[in-house]
C-alpha cells in the first residue's frame, strides 16, 4: 500500500499540539499588542515580538528534525556548552543588568538575549541522558548525587547572576525527571528537608538581596509597603479584580493605559488579560494550557524509550512551573519572580525557547515508532 505525503504528515505531526500552539501564539500576539499599545515604541515592540515568533518557528522546525537519541554520546560537550551559555552574561562587555540581575547578553547597549532560556532545554537533554542510564531504578544515594552534580553547575552559575526564579525552574525540571526516572521516594523526602534547611540558612545568613527579601515579605503580607515593594502585586490584583466576568475590552484596561501596572507586557501580562478579557478570557487561556500539557503528556507516554520520555517530562515540568508561578504571583498566592508566561509574555528569548521545546516534542512524537 502506497504511503502518501498526507499519511507521512499525520505520522510525523501531532496535529492537536500544533493547533493549540498556534492558538496560544495568536492569543499571545493579541495580548502583547494590547499591552504595548500605550508605549511610544509599542509598534516596534510588537514587531520585535513577531520577529521572535518567526525565528522561533524556524528553530521549532530545526528541533523537530533532531533525533535526540543520537546526543547520548555528546554528554561532555553538552555540559560545557550549557555552562558557557549560563556564564556568558558574567563576561565583561557581554552582559547587562536588568532588574538587579546580570542575565542578558548586550549588543550595542541593547539587551538582546537571555542565555538561561535555551540553557533550560540543554539541561533537560543533559538530565535525560544521565537519568536514563539508570534504566528507571535510582536506588542509591550516590546515584542521586551523580545526577545532582550535573544540576549543580548550571544552578550555581544561575544563582551568581543572581536569578533565583530561573534557578528554581532548573530544580523543578530535575525533580520532575527524577520522579519519572525512578528515584526512590525517600530521596525526595531527604531533598525536601535539605531544601528547607538551606532556605533557612540563606535567610539567616543574609545571602539573598534586599529586593528578594522584600518580595518574600510582600508574599507573606500583601499589604506590606503597597507603594514600594508591594506596588506591583497590589496593582496586579486591582487589574485582575476589576476585569470581572468578561473584562473591560481589549485596550480598555485602565491599570494598563494609565501606566499603573509595571512590566505589563512581560511578567504581568496575565494581569492585563484579566483586566481586559476578564474571567472568561483567563479560563480560555487556562484551557489552552491544559490542552497543551495533556497533549505533551500523551507524547511523553508514547515515547519509544526512557530518554525521549524523560525529555518530554522535563519540558512539561518546565512549562507547568512557569505557568503556575507566573499566574500565581499575579494573584498573590506565590512570591513575585521574573518568570515569563509561556507563549504570551513579550520577549524573544522565552518565545524561541518555548517553540524550540515544542519542536522537541514533535520530534519525540515523530520517532515514537522509529526503529
Amino acid at each position: 500500500m502506497t504511503t502518501t505525503r498526507l499519511d507521512k504528515f499525520r505520522t510525523w505531526t501531532n496535529i492537536p499540539l500544533v493547533l493549540i500552539v498556534i492558538a496560544l501564539l495568536a492569543y499571545g500576539a493579541l495580548m502583547v499588542h494590547s499591552a504595548t499599545s500605550g508605549f511610544g515604541s509599542g509598534a516596534a515592540m510588537f514587531a520585535r515580538q513577531m520577529v521572535g515568533i518567526a525565528i522561533g518557528l524556524g528553530v521549532l522546525v530545526a528541533a523537530w528534525s533532531i533525533d535526540y537519541r543520537k546526543l547520548e554520546g555528546w554528554l561532555g560537550p553538552l555540559v560545557v556548552l550549557n555552562a558557557a551559555l549560563v556564564i556568558s552574561p558574567r563576561i565583561p562587555g557581554l552582559g547587562s543588568q536588568v532588574s538587579g540581575a546580570t542575565r542578558w547578553l548586550e549588543v550595542g547597549g541593547v539587551s538582546l538575549f537571555q542565555p538561561s532560556e535555551p540553557a533550560k532545554l540543554l539541561t533537560i537533554v543533559i538530565m535525560a541522558i544521565v537519568i536514563s542510564k539508570f534504566k528507571g531504578r535510582i536506588e542509591r544515594g550516590r546515584d542521586v548525587a551523580q545526577v545532582l552534580a550535573y544540576l549543580a553547575l548550571p544552578f550555581g552559575l544561575i544563582l551568581l547572576q543572581p536569578d533565583l526564579g530561573t534557578g528554581l525552574v532548573f530544580i523543578a525540571i530535575t525533580l520532575g525527571m527524577l520522579l519519572v526516572g525512578g528515584m526512590k521516594p525517600r530521596f525526595f523526602l531527604i531533598l525536601g528537608l535539605v531544601a528547607i534547611v538551606g532556605l533557612g540558612a540563606v535567610i539567616q545568613l543574609d545571602i539573598i538581596r534586599e529586593y528578594q527579601r522584600d518580595r518574600l515579605l510582600v508574599f507573606l503580607n500583601p499589604e506590606h509597603d503597597t507603594q514600594g515593594a508591594g506596588y506591583n502585586l497590589n496593582q496586579s490584583m486591582i487589574a485582575i479584580g476589576s476585569g470581572g466576568l468578561t473584562g473591560k475590552g481589549l485596550g480598555q484596561g485602565t491599570q494598563s493605559n494609565l501606566n499603573f501596572l509595571p512590566e505589563r507586557h512581560t511578567d504581568f501580562i496575565f494581569s492585563v488579560l484579566g483586566e481586559e478579557l476578564g474571567f472568561v478570557g483567563a479560563v480560555v487561556l487556562l484551557l489552552l494550557y491544559l490542552g497543551f500539557l495533556v497533549t505533551a503528556l500523551e507524547i511523553a507516554t508514547s515515547a519509544r524509550d526512557l530518554l525521549q520520555s524523560l525529555i518530554a517530562v522535563g519540558l512539561i515540568t518546565m512549562w507547568t512551573f512557569h505557568i503556575v508561578q507566573n499566574i500565581g504571583m499575579t494573584i498573590g498566592i506565590l512570591p513575585i519572580t521574573g518568570l515569563p508566561l509561556p507563549f504570551l509574555s513579550f520577549g524573544s528569548s522565552s518565545m524561541i525557547t518555548n517553540l524550540a521545546g515544542t519542536g522537541m516534542l514533535l520530534s519525540i512524537w515523530a520517532r515514537r515508532r522509529a526503529a
